[in-house]
């Protein structure tokens, strides 16, 4: 048995984003559908979708189209800030043993620019946003 050498810790999460099939300018050429974000790290993570298609255009190939497309991962944070994140599809499967059947996407993150909100999303799935934790500690020193 070998062990497994992930570049960052991979968390369970069960997360609500917005997924959408981008191009390189950021003009949205399918989507935004809603999904569920079922694993994290700081290098990638999976979604589970309803469909791999939204549009008619396939989420896992049309990023295989020479035109630089990519997927796009939208997020809100506790004040209601909208973030994206770029990234890339690596994989797809079908469930098929589970009813309703769905698909889980596994994807990688691809901009270094994205790389505070790629923090800030992993906070907010832990549910760890340095705002609640704040809100939380105000609350109990307000009761004392």
């Amino acid at each position: 048995m070998s062990k497994e050498r992930r570049r960052s810790p991979r968390i369970t999460v069960e997360f609500s984003v917005d997924l959408m099939l981008a191009s390189p300018d950021g003009k949205t050429m399918a989507g935004p559908i809603n999904v569920t974000l079922n694993t994290f790290s700081l290098h990638g993570g999976s979604v589970l979708l309803p469909s791999i298609q939204a549009d008619g255009m396939h989420l896992f190939y049309g990023c295989n189209d020479p035109d630089g497309c990519c997927l796009m991962l939208r997020f809100k944070d506790d004040d209601e800030k909208s973030h994206t994140i770029s990234c890339r599809p690596v994989w797809f499967d079908k469930e098929l043993d589970e009813v309703p059947s769905y698909y889980k996407m596994g994807f990688e993150f691809i901009r270094d620019e994205d790389r505070d909100d790629i923090k800030l999303l992993h906070q907010i799935a832990q549910g760890k946003s340095g705002k609640k934790l704040f809100k939380f500690f105000g609350n109990l020193l307000t009761r004392s």
